[in-house]
């Protein structure tokens, strides 16, 4: 269990294997098993094993939980649903709950998956509130989202995944300005990179400027996805000559759209089951030239790879319309419709590309368009598909507007969460308000790719979502013949249809105010015969078009790679790429993984110090003085969880130590409890419960204070902390110690340091 706790999952299965071997009935061990099987991504094997352990012990609602949960993760919502929901009279757990809520939103309940979070009480119970600002999100109620979101970082401030939902939500809601939408993702940017940008690891990459390069791909969505459809013809475009596609998937889809992508990849690798650190040390590993993120914001990013500098090159494109909000961004690559050149781009340096940044990739199995509903019923038929966070009041106020100039029009709208009556109930009375009677509206259910697709024959004319605008759902509506009218927003992901339509050769239905999009809405209905026309022909004008054309998208996507690739090449000091050496004290048995994923072993040689010569260290030596290392040996010194360890009047001159031994200009890293984060701990009443899973077992505030109990007891005395710090009283002891250019970040309940030796030491 504590391997499987810490996350080596590898490890853990190996263990559960044996015990599975000597008592192969045993419910709990193949419970565990299935579950370490589900985070490998083997979900087969995880199914089998997790409904042997419920046939093993049928009356355990713990073992049906577990089962519940992997149907869950593996999407099968309803199988989820009917296992989970006869368990809450049973007490089923948060855990629990929470696998069901997910299930119930995912099959366009969200309302009842609301209920269902909040029946329970869970003040202090980080993944309740995540859940709770999640589902709200999908049923569109910002405000108690953001109250979720806001919560579960009070208590887990470095969750990256709680802050990119929580962004991702922020876009959604149009009572937030751009500037206050800039300042959140500059605040994730600041408390997710924390020093990272500043360390100057070196990268073993070829510095050769024309040579070919090695392309990264980090994205969930190559497959059947909106991103999947929007990613292909460029990716299918790029020049092989000059790029080798290598493709880390977060998710696997196992559709026929995925096995389009690997065969384009030279290398697909699946990382789901990887940690931020070891998708790191891969990405390095493999040498990546230049990195692209396809997610932004969304499901399965790992955007904290790329705040820890993961490639020389890091590139943002595609999959979120907006900042990240990470300096270790390189570019962002966008178009003048979506960020025009007089409005802020973000944190990263903003490329435009001159025919836009949207492709489409048209589903090879769509129906063919049908006659336009206006023809077949008499009557127009007005129409948004999408997510239905999307559907925000402005623009039901502006779609009002348009039902209001043609009263004859129903309105046709679909989205997974209207499945549910009280959703149903949302749109009708809002719009109700605005004088659009209910029996205009018509409500279809979610569906497969080919009947959603089929759907499309019931609209005359789209209309888009503000303000957050639709981009998948534009591009179906297109290839199905049917106009899409936009509303530009005052955000970038407000201004996504413009620039699909500008792409598309239909800049006309780009509309810059209501009033435009009532004329258009009217112009395009006022001829039945050339709306049909218009129907027929429409995929013969997107082939004429640049939206279905990867080939230029590719060529200028390439020159601006490799223009960014040069430019890093040309900053890279002189002997950048020689072997440097990193001096890591308190060592301990030689293990993998021990140094950060930066300190790569093609750059650098480890050099081991520990007070104990049974570790075979290169120096024996206490950190109090270092003797046995020579003044300026090593590049940089490494110091995880050493310092703490020392008296308050022993640590001046341990940092003084650190100094000498550094080269000019070299660095030290240093990492050891925050006595900050277990202040506030205490102040909610958790000294003694856990923070965080550790390889050794549940952290405490308690253990962040006086030290690990266990190790301690097992005969370990010099293990107690005897000293403690905060960012600010940890960064002057660095200063006082002569370094310079010091920086402190929280994180995880750890602070890490960064300080430079000068170039040229002053002190007396």
């Amino acid at each position: 269990m504590d391997r499987h706790n810490a996350g080596e999952f590898v490890e853990a299965e190996r263990l559960y294997e044996e015990l599975l071997s000597v008592h192969p009935t045993n419910a709990d061990v193949l419970h565990n098993l299935g579950l370490v099987a589900l985070q490998l991504g083997h979900a087969d094997r995880a199914l089998r094993l997790l409904q042997a352990a419920v046939d093993a012990a049928p009356a355990r609602a713990d073992l049906q939980a577990g089962l519940g949960s992997a149907l869950v993760l593996l999407q099968r919502h309803r199988e989820a649903i009917e296992l989970l929901a006869p368990l809450i009279e049973r007490g089923l757990d948060l855990a629990g709950r929470r696998n069901l809520s997910i299930a119930l939103t995912r099959s366009g309940q969200p309302g009842a998956a609301q209920r269902v979070m909040t029946q329970t009480a869970a003040e202090s119970d980080a993944e309740h509130w995540a859940t709770l600002g999640n589902i709200c999100t999908d049923a569109g109620d910002w405000r108690t989202a953001t109250e979720a979101y806001e919560r579960v970082l009070s208590l887990r401030p470095d969750d990256a995944t709680v802050w990119s939902n929580r962004l991702l939500m922020a876009q959604y809601d149009e009572r937030l300005d751009p500037s206050t939408l800039l300042d959140l993702h500059t605040r994730f940017g600041q408390r997710i990179e924390g020093i990272w940008p500043a360390i100057p690891f070196p990268f073993a990459n070829d510095r050769s400027r024309d040579r070919r390069l090695r392309l990264g791909v980090v994205s969930a969505d190559l497959g059947e996805h909106p991103v999947g459809y929007l990613a292909l013809p460029w990716l299918q475009a790029l020049d092989a000559s000059k790029f080798e596609l290598h493709v880390y998937a977060t998710r696997t889809r196992h559709d026929p759209m995925q096995q389009k992508f690997q065969a384009l990849a030279a290398a697909w690798v699946e990382v789901q089951h990887l940690s931020d650190d070891a998708l790191l040390a891969k990405v390095r590993e493999d040498q990546v030239d230049v990195l692209i993120d396809l997610s932004g914001h969304t499901a399965g990013n790992r955007l904290p790879v790329f705040a820890r500098r993961a490639a020389p090159v890091q590139v943002s494109l595609l999959g979120y319309p907006a900042t990240t909000g990470l300096r270790a961004i390189d570019l962002r690559i966008s178009d003048a419709w979506i960020d025009p050149p007089d409005l802020p781009c973000g944190v990263e340096p903003c490329v435009r590309l001159a025919q836009g940044v949207f492709r489409y990739a048209p589903p090879e199995q769509a129906p063919l368009p049908a006659e336009p509903p206006l023809l077949r019923i008499g009557r127009p038929s007005f129409g948004v598909f999408g997510n239905y966070a999307k559907f925000g009041p402005e623009a039901l106020v502006h779609w009002a507007a348009v039902l209001r100039a043609v009263p004859t029009a129903r309105f046709v709208l679909k989205a997974a969460a209207l499945a549910e009556q009280e959703q149903q109930s949302r749109i009708t009375e809002a719009l109700g308000r605005e004088g659009i009677a209910a029996d205009r509206l018509v409500f279809l259910p979610w569906s497969d790719h080919f009947q959603h697709l089929s759907a499309y024959q019931e609209v005359d004319v789209m209309l888009d979502t503000l303000p957050f605008n639709l981009a998948g759902n534009t591009c179906e509506a297109l290839w199905m013949g049917v106009p899409v009218l936009s509303l530009a927003g005052n955000r970038p992901a407000g201004r996504m249809g413009r620039s699909l339509l500008e792409t598309a050769g239909f800049r006309d239905w780009a509309c810059a105010n209501e009033s435009e999009l009532i004329a258009q809405a009217q112009a395009l209905l006022a001829d039945p015969s050339r709306l049909a026309d218009l129907r027929r022909r429409m995929r013969d004008r997107l082939h004429a078009s640049p939206l279905l054309e990867g080939q230029g998208f590719a060529q200028e996507l390439g020159d601006v790679i490799r223009r960014a690739w040069a430019q890093w090449c040309d900053l890279q000091p002189e002997g950048s790429t020689r072997t440097h050496h990193v001096l890591h004290v308190g060592c301990g048995h030689p293990e993998a993984g021990k140094l950060p994923p930066g300190f790569d072993p093609q750059q650098w040689r480890e050099l081991r110090v520990d007070l104990d010569p049974k570790v075979h260290p290169d120096f024996v030596a206490s950190i109090e003085d270092l003797a046995p290392v020579p003044s300026h040996h090593a590049d940089a010194l490494y110091s995880s969880h050493n310092v703490e360890h020392l008296f308050p009047s022993q640590v001046p001159k341990a940092l003084q130590a650190f100094h000498r031994v550094l080269k000019p200009g070299g660095f030290a890293l240093i990492t050891l409890p925050d006595l900050q984060s277990a202040a506030e701990a205490i102040l909610r009443g958790e000294l003694h419960t856990p923070l965080y899973q550790s390889p050794a077992g549940p952290v405490t505030a308690h253990h962040l204070i006086y030290s690990y109990t266990p190790f301690v007891e097992s005969g370990n005395p010099f293990m107690l902390h005897k000293t403690g710090f905060t960012a600010d009283t940890l960064a002057q002891s660095l200063r006082d110690a002569g370094f310079e250019r010091v920086q402190v970040s929280r994180h995880k309940f750890a602070l890490w340091a960064l300080g430079f030796k000068p170039q040229v030491d002053h002190r007396p």
